[in-house]
């Protein structure tokens, strides 16, 4: 998964399903490693951020995806799998087996904020942006080898398609909360 992580997930997908760990626990248990480890060492992420200086529903549910990542990361990896169909509408992958891809995607990204937000909490140096960054180069990466890793093209289909998709989460989770403090008051 570090070396060659778009080709490992392409023949997971297609021929040997026994060698990799089950993608969604995967993901849960890499988001819990995270969780953890920030529950302990009390480091900020700007993964997901929210102004909490006012209540509101949207608040509380950025609250709910910072709390619950794996969960969090499933919702918003099908904001990803959209845009990632969308982009990539010439291959013949199906939502479930490019959701295989993210949950694996988003896991290792999850170990790698966690690397990143351990060194942060251990030494107060803001090196987690550090981290978010290589995320977001290491998804783009994984992605686009997945696909056709020899076109410069599907790299930067994966790096919109993972962008989009993040933007969309977040103006998706924006406009549920309007609408619920819509109805609330």
């Amino acid at each position: 998964m570090l070396i060659r992580p778009g080709i490992t997930v392409r023949k997971f997908i297609a021929e040997d399903k026994n060698r990799l760990v089950k993608p969604v626990i995967y993901i849960i248990i890499s988001s819990l490693i995270y969780s953890v480890l920030r529950g302990f060492l009390h480091f900020e992420d700007g993964y997901v951020s929210y102004d909490s200086s006012t209540v509101s529903s949207t608040t509380v549910i950025f609250e709910w995806v910072q709390k619950n990542y794996g969960y969090g990361n499933l919702i918003m990896g099908i904001f990803i799998i959209l845009w990632t169909k969308l982009l990539f509408r010439k291959y013949d992958y199906n939502f479930y087996e490019i959701l295989i891809l993210l949950c694996f995607v988003m896991g290792i990204g999850m170990i790698i904020l966690a690397v990143f937000g351990t060194v942060q909490g251990l030494t107060n140096t803001m090196v987690l942006k550090f981290g978010g960054m290589l995320f977001i180069v290491y998804s783009t990466w994984t992605i686009g080898q997945f696909f056709n890793g020899k076109k410069f093209m599907s790299y930067l289909k994966a790096f919109f398609a993972y962008t989009l998709g993040l933007i969309t989460f977040s103006i998706g989770v924006l406009l549920l909360g309007y609408l619920i403090d819509l109805v609330i008051k």
